[in-house]
């Protein structure tokens, strides 16, 4: 190995562990915005929700780039528009999910951390990233925990943890889209479009059932558009910088942290099929990181 490839390599690395930290940050943000959607959600409706999630997510991502001197446009109008609009589509069911009381909050986000098993599944084919022997079984272990953190809610919430799920695997499309991005556009300009395209989405559907928001929840709606809107710009920075599928296995750590703040702001306590199912979604994902 030559002393480029040992630069190379280490650049490499640098790139990768940074990716991982801003995930990290990324999932803690998304943990606190979970919390602040469901308490946004006891006074106004969904749509409301996620329209100030968007709302803010756009102003902060073109304040930023204002501050950092970074352009808005779209290079990649294809991609761009594909992440946008399966980013919005995942986002519709997960606001839903969020904010609905007939499912725990952090089965909500357990059944939303399904996304990177989607994404190792996709990844191969749609991104012809290297996929890891253990994938199939991460799969299974995975799917094996959604069964148990559906099973209390199979009569009283099925609908609302399969619009989860399927938030999930739009979700994972849309990382796949973010990934393809790569570095030709800017984050902010990436989080600013697919922020507008949202907003708009998710304007529409709010003004038939609109709800004036009293003061408490406009808190709520601040404090889930801040949490969100950095949640999103960290996210875009993480894959930017090292591969899909390793990257978005680290999710599982926004479970852990959503189920952790659930217990003495809502008083959560998941019964064994749900803790069970937890640990498995978690362990799957962690064999992930392992094989990628």
């Amino acid at each position: 190995m030559t002393a480029t490839d040992t630069a190379d390599a280490r650049v490499a690395g640098t790139h990768a562990l940074a990716g991982l930290g801003w995930m990290l940050l990324a999932q803690a943000c998304f943990a606190a915005m979970n919390v602040s959607a469901r308490l946004a959600g006891s006074g106004v409706p969904w749509p409301e929700v996620a329209s100030a999630r968007f709302l803010v997510g756009a102003l902060l991502a073109w304040g930023i780039a204002q501050s950092r001197g970074a352009s808005l446009a779209i290079t990649d109008r294809r991609t761009s528009w594909m992440r946008a609009v399966f980013g919005t589509l995942s986002a519709v069911c997960t606001f839903y999910a969020l904010t609905s009381r007939r499912i725990n909050l952090g089965d909500a986000a357990t059944l939303g951390a399904t996304a990177p098993i989607f994404v190792a599944l996709l990844a191969p084919s749609m991104l012809g990233e290297r996929s890891g022997r253990a994938v199939p079984l991460a799969a299974a272990i995975a799917f094996a925990g959604v069964a148990l953190v559906l099973e209390p809610s199979f009569e009283s919430a099925l609908d609302v943890a399969m619009v989860a799920t399927l938030g999930a695997f739009l979700y994972a499309i849309a990382l796949i889209s973010l990934r393809r991005l790569g570095g030709g556009e800017s984050h902010e300009a990436v989080v600013f479009h697919f922020s507008c395209v949202a907003l708009a989405t998710m304007t529409a559907l709010a003004i038939p059932g609109w709800r004036t928001p009293s003061a408490r929840d406009l808190g709520w709606l601040a404090a889930t558009g801040v949490t969100g809107g950095l949640a999103q710009l960290a996210m875009t920075r993480a894959y930017a910088l090292d591969r899909a599928a390793r990257v978005s296995t680290l999710t599982f750590i926004g479970i852990v942290l959503t189920h952790l703040l659930a217990i003495p702001v809502f008083g959560e306590h998941p019964g064994w099929s749900q803790a069970v199912g937890a640990v498995l979604v978690m362990g799957a994902g962690a064999l992930l990181v392992r094989s990628v």
